[in-house]
């Protein structure tokens, strides 16, 4: 993952406005006992993640030198050295490196006076001595521990700086910036969309006073999606198969808008495979049975729904790996090369629709997967198969390394849905001791967070 899209926004104001119904934990952990997955065992792994546009790149006079931490910056090279220490540009504000590790988060160990050591959240920049606002002149803004930190829109080039967002000439061959970030660039598509008026599909947005109720999808098959029997259900008893009804209306739009629109595309045009949801009582599925499949919080009162990816060369589009996850003989639980089998188009143009909703708070996936999703969503989106609302509203969840943000594992035979509480409709707050306690998180960017616009 490219740390420009990699940071998380404190908003630790509207923690009151959460809804108590979802709240779910930054990451889910290890659950207690694993769950199967049409036969792989896996611990399925859902991340909290938060709203935050992307970094804007800065405009600084490329001939300053000699710049003191807090100062304005484009490259390092600009920034002064505090205490022999070199000096470091980080999204436009300079700052310096830290002599070792930090101990703990905010130490003065490592660091000149008037500034302390935190790493950068989901970056691998090293150590960093974040200057003080009481002992600097601040070009950023001050944050909640007096540090100074980049504010939203600050930013560097990234040819000559530490930590900036990627531009159109950085990228490696092959590669694109997208939103920021560098993704692999996507070869093929559609073409041009916005492709066929798809009439009578099923109304995306709940209405009236029923949109909570807790509800099975009906048919359980169809053209479009496939709720079949999983982790221990049968025909007669999906008992981990119940969601609010407004996430069902929202994938059973997605899934048909998608049946209907590419048809005609390259690859065969089956149903979605449905997976975990919740029980009948908003319980974690497994939770009858003694045997929760998912941590505490997560999969409660039907706000999320694990789905399986569109494939190619595939029986049918259920749950299943969509690549290689096995190295030196051990599972992986994420995919570590490519996929092989992943629809890449199909799943974009469904995550446009799910977009489409403001209701939509974050959807993961498997680090190998999202850069390719990302960038096809980027070409769907330029090509007008996916609506601009929805271009505008791209919260799509990856880690390509593991940043311990809970999505790197066991996302690679599923993604997943969450949807925001509807008395909810701002970014969350960053749940306490969420992340690495030692790392710096920066006011519009997000840990595993990645957007297009």
């Amino acid at each position: 993952m490219r740390i420009s899209l990699g940071l998380c926004i404190w908003i630790a104001a509207i923690a009151a406005a959460c809804a108590p119904q979802n709240e779910n934990a930054a990451g889910d952990g290890d659950a207690a006992t694993a769950i199967e997955i049409d036969g792989a065992i896996s611990t399925p792994i859902d991340a909290r993640t938060s709203t935050a546009p992307d970094a804007a790149p800065g405009n600084v006079d490329a001939s300053a030198t000699g710049i003191a931490p807090g100062g304005p910056c484009s490259c390092d090279a600009q920034c002064a050295s505090d205490g022999g220490q070199a000096g470091v540009c980080i999204y436009g504000v300079c700052m310096v490196r830290a002599t070792g590790a930090c101990p703990s988060g905010g130490s003065q160990q490592g660091c000149p006076a008037g500034s302390r050591c935190w790493n950068l959240s989901d970056s691998g920049v090293g150590p960093l001595c974040w200057p003080d606002c009481s002992a600097h002149t601040c070009s950023g803004t001050c944050d909640g521990d007096g540090s100074c930190v980049p504010a939203q829109g600050d930013d560097c080039d990234p040819a000559c700086g530490s930590a900036c967002s990627c531009n159109a000439t950085s990228c490696p061959s092959g590669e694109a910036c997208v939103g920021g970030e560098c993704v692999v660039q996507m070869g093929g598509g559609p073409g041009p969309g916005p492709g066929p008026t798809c009439t009578g599909l099923p109304a995306r947005d709940c209405t009236g006073t029923t949109c909570g109720q807790l509800v099975t999808f009906s048919p359980r098959t169809n053209a479009a999606w496939d709720d079949y029997p999983i982790n221990g259900e049968t025909t007669n008893n999906q008992y981990r198969s119940y969601l609010r009804r407004d996430l069902q209306m929202l994938v059973s739009y997605a899934t048909s808008k998608v049946a209907c629109k590419a048809a005609a595309w390259t690859g065969t045009s089956r149903a979605l495979g449905l997976g975990d949801m919740s029980e009948a009582n908003g319980a974690i599925p497994g939770t009858s049975i003694g045997s929760p499949g998912h941590p505490a919080n997560t999969h409660t009162n039907g706000y999320d729904i694990d789905l399986a990816y569109y494939q190619l060369g595939t029986a049918d589009n259920r749950l299943r790996p969509i690549c290689s996850h096995i190295s030196g003989g051990a599972d992986q639980y994420h995919c570590t090369s490519a996929p092989t089998s992943l629809d890449v188009w199909r799943h974009a143009l469904f995550l446009g629709a799910i977009f489409e909703s403001t209701r939509t708070r974050v959807v993961g996936v498997d680090g190998q997967a999202g850069p390719q999703l990302i960038s096809a969503l980027n070409t769907l989106c330029a090509n007008g198969w996916v609506t601009t609302a929805a271009c505008n509203n791209i919260v799509l969840a990856y880690e390509t390394t593991n940043m311990n943000q809970g999505w790197y594992h066991h996302h690679h035979h599923h993604s997943h849905i969450s949807l925001k509480p509807a008395a909810n409709l701002v970014a969350e707050p960053l749940d306490a001791g969420e992340g690495d306690p030692l790392a710096k998180r920066l006011t519009g960017r997000h840990d595993g967070l990645h957007r297009l616009r």
